[in-house]
């Protein structure tokens, strides 16, 4: 989102590095984001981006010295891993900002999401992918029918009663809602989607938030951590990953407490909750 529109950061610009001149501080494949400065703030030290005449591919050097000349303020810039300063000063109207923060690696994902193989195996293929699961599982929730459950719980609700039928050796014990219709959800499949992608944004978020220590970075940040904590305990919830009990098909009397619940055995042949705590 940075590199894509530098303004959310308050920047202007986003370029990919594509050569080692600048090397160890800024390396080939890294992407810098470039804030535009009055030429007249930019002090020797500072890493500029310019253009060099009527080329369109801008140059990231260091600034090491600042000169005054009849058009204004000059630079002499040199490239670290470099072993001389460049050969013509650069002029200030040619300075298109400073580099305010330097990701790494980035560059080289967006060079390959640019290439039509990148952009059929992350576009194409994600959304394909997320496309047919969505229809199978439509698919698979119509042909269930609307009287299969997954467990042998009973609520009973306000409009009417629910009877379990319990479980046999072969077959899950089915619950027929008196009233109501099918619930609808997130699949658990969307979730662990989601948390996947959540997985990698989060830490970069935390990253560039580190990075820049500006609020609308450390929202982006704390925002990301809390969705994939979020996806995380939704998955839990809906696996029982930490369950460790081992709970027996109780009816519930719909009043939000334990009181009034009663056990279903498995022998019993048809439980129903009449809404007021008792079974008969």
């Amino acid at each position: 989102m940075v590199y894509a529109v530098p303004a959310v950061v308050g920047a202007e610009y986003s370029f990919v590095v594509l050569t080692a001149s600048m090397t160890p501080a800024i390396a080939p494949g890294d992407v810098v984001i470039v804030d535009e400065r009055d030429p007249a703030a930019i002090a020797e030290g500072d890493v500029i981006t310019f253009v060099r005449g009527d080329s369109e591919v801008p140059v990231t050097h260091r600034v090491v010295g600042v000169t005054t000349t009849g058009g204004g303020v000059a630079f002499e810039t040199r490239g670290d891993a470099n072993g001389a300063p460049d050969a013509a000063l650069v002029p200030g109207a040619n300075v298109l900002g400073v580099v305010a923060v330097t990701i790494p690696y980035l560059g080289y994902a967006i060079q390959f999401a640019d290439s039509p193989v990148g952009f059929a195996l992350l576009v194409v293929v994600p959304f394909g992918l997320l496309v047919a699961s969505e229809l199978w599982t439509v698919a698979r929730g119509r042909g269930r029918g609307p009287t299969e459950a997954d467990s042998g719980v009973a609520v009973a609700t306000d409009a009417g009663a629910a009877s379990v039928t319990p479980a046999t050796d072969s077959d899950a014990a089915s619950v027929t809602p008196a009233t109501g219709s099918e619930p609808v959800g997130v699949s658990v499949d969307a979730v662990v989607g989601a948390g996947a992608v959540l997985a990698a944004v989060a830490p970069y978020s935390v990253y560039v938030a580190f990075q820049l220590r500006t609020a609308l970075a450390i929202s982006a940040a704390i925002a990301a951590v809390a969705l994939l904590l979020g996806a995380v305990a939704l998955w839990v919830a809906d696996t029982g990953a930490l369950d460790r009990s081992d709970p027996s098909p109780v009816a519930d009397d719909g009043d939000g407490d334990d009181r009034g619940d009663s056990s279903v055995a498995a022998d019993d042949p048809v439980a129903i909750a009449d809404g007021a705590g008792e079974v008969d």
